[in-house]
């Protein structure tokens, strides 16, 4: 029960990482990803993530299948309302989810059955980020009898940006934050079949190319989030890691990990173990100054500055 528990929160927390990918770099992505809608859409206007209406639309899944969705409403060059409804789909375990497609087409009849009396348009693109380049469930056709329906996903595989080159070129020659998002899952892949030192080191890689890539701050928390989230790595890693950025910090001028929600969290802990292990050592040096003990040797001892200690002796005496 507690297994199961645990990968329904990492579950949710790499649906939460890949939605919070697509709400700050929505634009990028669909630069990146699906170009020749993005040309459609009027990014003067701001887009409308409709996050709370989307539980309502969202028709289950009979597999073990992980998925992360989002539904946006943007405004076209045209003038015309369009919901673009993103599906990212990451497979568990090598399983392949038979009724995705029925599942896309679902979700993209109660969209539009919901919003047809404002003229909404609806779309339905789709991420994939499992390893297989031959499952690609892009398109529901139903014929039957003279009846015919047909829907085509425009879809993206995320395999792709590392087996086809041209695919490549793109990922290594642009400045576009989902770049970064492209290899943190691309690397994830490579880090399952390594130890958990390699991992934090896969890690370190590709935070300090999101330093170096000169991204603002919120973009660089978003960065740094999802690839805590795509590789994983035990605690005592996790606190190593934080001090290799906390010095790459200190050395660039930089004070972006603070709003890094978890690591801040855990910065605080090491600060509050800091200022423990502060206070044993002053109660040691009164107890040696209250002694009589010379305060070169205190200094020695603590490895507090003398005009520190010689501040304290004063004090006491």
């Amino acid at each position: 029960m507690v297994k199961k528990e645990k990968a329904k929160k990492r579950k949710a927390d790499y649906d939460s990482a890949w939605k919070d990918v697509i709400e700050r770099f929505f634009e990028p992505m669909m630069t990146l990803f699906f170009p020749s809608i993005h040309n459609e859409i009027d990014f003067t206007k701001k887009p409308e993530f409709l996050t709370k209406e989307s539980r309502r639309f969202y028709p289950g899944s009979k597999t073990g299948g992980r998925r992360a969705d989002a539904v946006i409403k943007v405004r076209l060059k045209d003038g015309s309302q369009q919901c673009i409804c993103i599906y990212i789909h990451i497979e568990v375990q090598g399983e392949k989810d038979q009724d995705f497609v029925i599942r896309i087409y679902v979700y993209n009849y109660r969209i539009f059955d919901f919003y047809k009396d404002e003229g909404v348009e609806v779309i339905s693109l789709a991420i994939l980020t499992d390893e297989d380049p031959d499952w690609r469930p892009d398109e529901y056709v139903v014929k039957r009898g003279g009846f015919e329906l047909r829907m085509k996903i425009p879809m993206v595989k995320i395999i792709d940006f590392k087996l086809k080159e041209e695919w490549r070129e793109k990922l290594e020659n642009t400045d576009n934050p989902m770049a970064m998002v492209v290899k943190s899952q691309l690397k994830s892949y490579d880090a399952k079949k390594t130890g958990y030192q390699e991992k934090s080191d896969i890690q370190w890689e590709l935070i300090r190319e999101c330093y170096e890539s000169g991204y603002s701050k919120e973009d660089i928390r978003i960065l740094l989030n999802f690839i805590d989230y795509v590789i994983r790595v035990p605690r005592a890693f996790q606190k190593k890691l934080i001090e290799r950025i906390i010095k790459y910090e200190e050395e660039h001028s930089m004070n972006y990990v603070a709003s890094w929600e978890r690591i801040a969290e855990q910065r605080g802990e090491r600060k509050g173990e800091r200022k423990g292990e502060r206070k044993g050592i002053l109660k040691t040096a009164r107890k040696l100054i209250k002694k009589g003990v010379d305060l070169d040797i205190i200094v020695e001892a603590t490895g507090f500055p003398r005009e520190e200690i010689e501040k304290l002796a004063a004090k006491i005496h």
